[in-house]
């Protein structure tokens, strides 16, 4: 796991969003250096009941091939609204 970029705070929308769904989230951050989106942050549920039993070390690729940038660099803490290194029980 990578050590996060900058705040680790969650922005309001997407915290909303994964509040109304409930579950475990891991968090994934952009970390190329040469991109004009280094430093935000992608989020992905997993758990028993999804595509993700556990969290995946980069963030899947897409049809917009934006996975082998972001890696993971945490879990979301619902409650506090922030991204934690240590996975939530």
């Amino acid at each position: 796991m990578h050590k996060i970029l900058g705040d680790a705070a969650v922005g309001p929308e997407a915290l909303t969003s994964m509040r109304e769904r409930g579950g475990r989230w891991a968090a994934y951050q952009n970390i190329a250096l040469d991109s004009a989106g280094l430093g935000h942050l992608q989020f992905i549920q997993y758990g028993p009941e999804c595509t993700f039993k556990v969290a995946p070390e980069k963030c899947p690729d897409t049809q917009h091939g934006l996975g082998w940038k972001y890696a993971h660099v945490g879990y979301v803490d619902l409650a506090k609204g922030v991204v934690v290194e240590l996975e939530q029980p």
